[in-house]
């Protein structure tokens, strides 16, 4: 109701002196008093238009006030409406089934003035707080969808395609809105493939904020026309004079891992927030791949037979301190391998029995569905949805897989 409206009082009784008495006594106080003879037409009351409290008598004939109040209880629409019982019958048995069924308050008819007036008060007194949790948490509602429309916005709307190559990734939030990231993009005219996946300390809205952040740095710092615009940020680091347009993949990837380190480091240190992220550089037409795991899960190759290769850390998380050092490793990813980047809620995902999915049951998973990009990275999160049943996630998943097709 508006703090400058008088609050709508419905009064139910099925006794027109009753209502009669009631009303007055109840517009005394300076509200606005309607009235009905049963449950039935104070139902039809209630659906039709606002009202504040409810004033109901427990005996009356079609349907009684216990059976109204259950009603009301289980209408999502009116199940936080006030409901003071009324009743001459003294019943402690009536009172307490009342309470039971969600009744606010009870009245015997034979009630003072102020007795009402007090109850009246309290219970309206409720309602606003209960309506001004409702608004904030409506509000609350609709900034998240917002935020997480905004923050789907971040992610690759396509993922780069080449001749011999499938990509394919999935993000699934545990909440709202995510701490991981991923991305893949192409960059000319070399044709090199940028694969990036990244998980941000911390989870909830920060993370979110963050999640931004990170993902466009990297963008940014390895793109050949904007990213050679960027200056380092103070400290020893020297800038790196060769353009990026005929930087190697190696020379990129230790490039663009140095300046989103040290720019989170450097101008959001306080904040104590970091990420974990790999970054890999394929070149499609040769399979050559080179990778900065910055403290993240090592990555994994899958061979057609199923055996696996794990690329590890070659440097801390980016964001925790500046001038930290970051390596490349190279190889090749061969005609019918597949690269498979993680973020750790894959194998932290729990059972309903509190068990964690693990990296042998990701193995498993990936040697099952190690057919393309696509059943890789959707054979495997089904199977860790299968594992973890109803059981609430708390932790982002994501996951990212390049296919080699060809020679």
């Amino acid at each position: 109701m508006p703090d400058s409206a008088p609050p709508r009082v419905l009064i139910v009784d099925d006794t027109p002196a009753n209502r009669d008495v009631i009303s007055r006594r109840v517009q005394r106080e300076g509200y606005l008093a309607e009235t009905a003879e049963n449950g039935r037409e104070a139902l039809e009351k209630l659906r039709a238009e606002p009202f504040d409290l409810v004033l109901l008598d427990v005996q009356m004939p079609e349907m009684d006030g216990p059976q109204l109040l259950e009603v009301l209880r289980n209408d999502a629409e009116l199940v936080h409406l006030p409901v003071i019982m009324i009743s001459a019958v003294d019943d402690i048995d009536v009172i307490v089934r009342c309470l039971e069924l969600g009744a606010d308050d009870y009245l015997p008819k034979l009630f003072r003035p102020a007795i009402l007036r007090a109850r009246m008060s309290a219970a309206l007194d409720r309602k606003r707080l209960r309506d001004a949790e409702r608004r904030y948490a409506e509000s609350l509602t609709h900034d998240l969808a917002v935020a997480r429309e905004i923050q789907g916005a971040f992610l690759p709307e396509s993922l780069p395609t080449a001749p011999g190559v499938q990509i394919e990734a999935a993000l699934h939030p545990a909440r709202h809105v995510s701490g991981d990231f991923y991305d893949a993009f192409m960059l000319a005219p070399s044709g090199t493939i940028v694969l990036v996946v990244g998980d941000v300390c911390d989870k909830g809205l920060g993370a979110a904020l963050f999640m931004a952040l990170f993902r466009s740095l990297i963008r940014a710092s390895a793109d050949p026309v904007e990213g050679g615009a960027i200056q380092m940020v103070g400290g020893r680091r020297s800038v790196v004079v060769r353009s990026l347009e005929s930087a190697t993949p190696a020379e990129l990837l230790t490039r663009v891992a140095a300046f989103t380190n040290d720019y989170i480091a450097r101008l959001h240190g306080r904040t104590n927030m970091f990420a974990t992220v790999f970054l890999g550089a394929l070149t499609p037409h040769t399979g050559q791949f080179d990778y900065v795991n910055a403290g993240h899960e090592p990555a994994i190759i899958v061979a057609p037979d199923g055996s696996t290769q794990e690329l590890r850390p070659t440097g801390p998380a980016l964001g925790l301190l500046p001038d930290a050092t970051f390596w490349t490793e190279a190889g090749a990813l061969e005609p019918g391998h597949s690269l498979v980047a993680f973020t750790d809620g894959l194998v932290e995902a729990e059972s309903p029995t509190g068990e964690a999915f693990g990296a042998q049951r990701l193995r498993d998973a990936l040697r099952r569905n190690n057919t393309s990009a696509a059943t890789l990275v959707h054979g495997t999160v089904e199977a860790v949805h299968a594992f973890t049943g109803p059981t609430e996630a708390h932790d982002d998943i994501t996951l990212l897989a390049a296919t080699r097709t060809g020679g």
